[in-house]
This record gives structure tokens, sequence and C-alpha cells, in this order.
């Protein structure tokens, strides 16, 4: 998140300033728009000017943003594209970085004011977020790919593995069925069919030949090296990379579910034909997945022309040295 040692905080004040000075551009999705829809002013225009100079904010002239300033203001305030990190579960919580270019920048609204990181380009970002699970040792990652109602038996057993003597309530509580199918991104119908006997019996068989359950006398459960990101999953503890990119016409979402647990991470998704995918992640492949979320997309059309945006401003003032 944005730290108090690494942030600049400013006030709606100081942000006014600063767009009467012309070194915010507020696009229609920045988080400052409101600065200029609304023709913000600093109330005590003279006060204002003294905290920011007091403050070592201005550059030398007075008469703007000194450039250590304007290289965070930019990304946020004349963003291209939004990276999110959502986290799900008791300590829920989301961070977010707007992008211009190639540099991002974390900002975040709290009752302080508004803060803003430091400046870093989309691979640093990349690295930082990667850094935050923990990959795990094995030498043979776990894998799977089963189709939706394959998956839908997994997580009726995952349900049943977490599962304690007294049910859990609130955000620790299991998934019912219901919310197991809400996951699918084109459910076929509203109404939850129960699987039959034979699709049911199917799934089970199917399930122990890919090493997702096995067999006990008489009866079925996961294996045990499936028992961790299953309760993760059924406790809906996910972590989700996104990144929007602004375009013309529309927005264009990429996006990546991940389950940490105490010594591994994993990618839960579907793929295009359908089938869920849940994929232990080495430090390799959750290098490659984050950055292939985070990366700015190549125009394909012309690979030499810049991604074509909604603002005329957007991506036309690089970042300043210091």
């Amino acid at each position: 998140m944005v730290h108090a040692t690494d942030s600049i905080l400013l006030s709606d004040d100081d942000l006014a300033f600063f767009r009467l000075t012309c070194d915010l551009f507020p696009a229609p999705e920045s988080p400052l728009r409101y600065l200029e829809d609304g023709a913000h002013e600093p109330a005590d225009l003279e006060q204002c000017f003294g905290s920011l100079k007091s403050r070592n904010l201005l550059n030398p002239a007075g008469a703007g943003a000194a450039s250590h300033v304007a290289d965070r203001l930019t990304p946020v305030s004349e963003c291209s594209a939004r990276v999110t990190l959502s986290v799900k579960g008791v300590k829920a919580h989301s961070r977010s970085f707007y992008l211009a270019g190639n540099t991002t920048v974390e900002y975040r609204k709290t009752a302080a004011g508004h803060a803003f990181g430091p400046p870093r380009t989309e691979g640093a970002l990349a690295v930082e977020l990667s850094q935050l699970f923990k990959t795990g040792a094995r030498r043979d990652p776990l894998q799977v790919r089963m189709s939706a109602g394959d998956y839908l038996v997994f997580a009726v057993f995952a349900r049943d593995l977490r599962a304690a003597p007294k049910a859990a309530t609130g955000p620790e509580a299991p998934m019912s069925v219901e919310e197991v199918l809400a996951y699918f991104d084109e459910p076929e119908s509203k109404v939850v069919r129960t699987p039959t006997d034979d699709a049911w019996e199917k799934s089970i068989v199917t399930l122990t030949r890919l090493g997702v359950l096995e067999r006990k006398d008489t009866t079925y459960s996961l294996q045990r090296r499936w028992h961790p990101v299953a309760c993760e999953i059924v406790a809906d503890h996910q972590h989700v990379i996104s990144r929007h990119d602004y375009l013309d016409e529309q927005w264009l979402v990429r996006e990546v579910s991940l389950y940490p647990t105490s010594s591994a991470v994993f990618r839960l998704g579907t793929a295009n034909d359908g089938s869920v995918a849940i994929e232990e992640l080495t430090a390799t492949t959750l290098a490659n997945v984050v950055a292939g979320v985070i990366g700015t997309l190549p125009n394909l059309l012309n690979p030499e022309a810049p991604p074509s945006l909604k603002h005329p401003m957007l991506g036309t003032r690089a970042p300043q040295s210091r």
C-alpha cells in the first residue's frame, strides 16, 4: 500500500492549486476528475502556496509543482490505464495504481488526504506485486484442468473438507453451491442444477484419474496435497490483479485470480473451451502471469504507434527526472 514514508500527501486545496498551475489535466477516468468538473480552487490561495512552498513541493520559480511532485501527479491525472489488487477475506483491502505511458503511481484517498506513491515502471510494479506471494518449492507443481461439471464436484468435496463441526459464519463461511456456480462467467441458467447420479459418478472417475480425488474403501476424498488450495478457494480468499485500459470506445480488461496458501500460490481460471484450470505457480510462472496482466499490450496494427486513448493529453507528458 502507499506508505507514509514514501508517499506525498496532498489536500483538496493542494490539488486545486496544481490545477490552477496547469500541473493537472484529469482524464475522465482519473480519481482527480472531480477537480476539473467542479472547477475547484483553493479556499485560501496564499495559505495554500505557503504550505506547499514550506514542504518543498513547488518548483524553484514557485509557479507550479516540483519535478518530483509532477512525476507522481501525471500518471494519476492523465491516466491511460489502472492496475488494481483486490484482496478478499477477513483482511479485505485493495490497492490502485494509475498508468501514463510506462510509468505507474499508486494512489489512495484517505481521511488525511490524497496519497501518491513513488513512480515506477510497469516492470517494477509487476515485480513488486509478484513478491507479495510465496511460491512453493515443489519440483512437480500441481496443476489440473477439468470441465465445469467436474469443478462443481471438486468444489463440493472442498466445501466438505473445510466444514467444521460448528459451521463458520461471515467471511469465513464456506461457499454454497450457488456461490460456486456464480464464479462461472456465463452460467447456463439461474437455476442450480444438482448433478445427476451418472454425471456425479463420471466426475468422480475423472477427478480420481486426474489425481484430485482418492478412494478409501468405499468413499472418496480430496488428495491431501490439494487440501490447502481447496480450503482457500472455498473460503474465497481470492487475490485479483486486474488492468483496465481506457480505450476510445470501450475498456480493455485483463485479470488473474490467485489463491495463496501458507506455502504456495495457485491460479484459478477458465480456458477458452470453458474448462477450469487450477495451477500451482512457480516463481517464474508467477512473474510471467503478473507481467502478462500488467504489461501494456502492443498495437497489433501498427507496433510503432501509441495506443489510442480518450483524452488528448494522455501520454503527452513524460515524467521529469529529479
